[in-house]
């Protein structure tokens, strides 16, 4: 493991270095940012280095671990008496006592599926927690973290308490940490990691220093799809175009047939801007494509249809240079669609797929949020033509 496993994160690395260096390291971080972007891999990482017992000086000054000793092999495992990892669990049986481990408190089946988890996220630390039902960090869970504390160490280094989407802790869970928080520890630090950083209370924050964590640059997110998930170089850039700096969501494209989506998603917009006659059309488009499409897939159509817009806006101001464009294997298509819509509202179209994203995240109807937006689109692409002035449909003029 180590920050040899970890993508990119250069800065944050040697920002991690330095205090190792220094011996500032703090009592606790708050590593955040987007979704999928190593922030658990990087706190497992600086955990295992931490307790490595022949740390390596890299050419760049960055520390890491050495993977071969024996507090390495642990680490690696995630079974290093040093390191504890905490995450959203599922309720427990309704027989087990306050004081029980939260571990105690799950049912055999699904303390085994936990245990499941914990082998994946040790031999892939992008693996995305999904413990059935696991919406919540429990007071159990902070209340077990007090009395390890509380306990000497069985073996020396610095022990690392990483609580993953530390987001998900609930009122009472997040009033017992601030406790923990405030009372002083000797060679003790608390990692937390989160997408959602304004979800955390104010107090916590305030008691960590906070270590923003960067988007994965292309190169080194399309090197890590090849590498780590043996797909084309080919393959690799079209699915980085819309993983968007995240090798988490990058991951979840692979099962996608992405060529055949964006084509699907593109379809249904020039269904949508047909001058007569779309309406039926467009819903059976809208049927066809959204069959067996679960939200993730739903949110990646939209997404592609978002870089789609975004190349067209993009070439309707530069003509003669094709750097921006990111669907570049459409260059041709897309330059022709920015021509046929001179006067096409882009900003207004962008902004509208980017809340019906947010609608989709929020568990609004997928056909629903879909045909409103094809529906907007038809309205910011066509506003200013008079076809669409003297026959535009009343329910999506002005």
């Amino acid at each position: 493991m180590g920050f040899s496993a970890v993508i990119a994160q250069d800065r944050v690395k040697r920002m991690l270095s330095g205090a190792i260096r220094e011996q500032a390291i703090s009592h606790a971080y708050c590593f955040y940012g987007e979704e999928g972007i190593g922030k658990d891999a990087l706190a497992i990482a600086y955990a295992q280095i931490l307790n490595c017992s022949h740390p390596n000086i890299l050419a760049d000054g960055i520390i890491d671990a050495c993977g071969q000793c024996k507090s390495c092999l642990d680490s690696t495992r995630l079974e290093h008496p040093n390191i504890m990892f905490i995450s959203a669990l599922p309720a427990g049986k309704t027989s087990s006592k306050n004081e029980d481990s939260p571990l105690l408190q799950l049912s055999d089946d699904m303390l085994a599926l936990y245990k499941q988890e914990m082998i994946l996220k040790a031999e892939d630390p992008y693996h995305v927690w999904s413990l059935p039902n696991a919406q919540t960090i429990r007071i159990a869970s902070i209340r077990d973290i007090k009395k390890q504390v509380k306990m000497s160490a069985t073996q020396s280094g610095r022990r690392v308490f990483i609580i993953s989407q530390a987001d998900k802790m609930n009122m009472e869970a997040a009033n017992a940490f601030l406790k923990t928080l405030e009372e002083p520890h000797d060679n003790i630090t608390f990692i937390l990691t989160t997408s959602k950083k304004d979800a955390l209370p104010q107090t916590i924050l305030s008691r960590c220093q906070q270590v923003y964590c960067d988007l994965l640059p292309s190169e080194d997110l399309i090197d890590a799809l090849c590498e780590k998930q043996g797909i084309s170089r080919s393959e690799s850039q079209l699915i980085e175009a819309f993983a968007q700096g995240s090798y988490g969501r990058a991951c979840s494209f692979l099962n996608e047939d992405i060529q055949s989506m964006r084509s699907d998603i593109i379809d249904l917009l020039r269904s949508a801007l047909k001058r007569k006659h779309y309406r039926l059309e467009l819903m059976q488009q809208l049927d066809r494509i959204l069959t067996d499409k679960d939200r993730s897939s739903q949110e990646l159509l939209l997404r592609m249809l978002a870089l789609w817009i975004r190349d067209c806006h993009y070439a309707s101001i530069v003509t003669d240079s094709n750097d921006g464009i990111m669907n570049i294997d459409q260059i041709d298509s897309i330059r022709k669609f920015a021509s046929a819509f001179p006067d096409a509202e882009y900003h207004a179209i962008l902004h509208q797929l980017e809340q019906s994203m947010e609608h989709i995240r929020r568990n609004v109807n997928g056909n629903l949020v879909m045909l409103s937006t094809m529906l907007a689109c038809r309205e910011a692409f066509l506003l200013n033509t008079r076809e669409f002035i003297d026959h535009a449909p009343k329910d999506i003029s002005r």
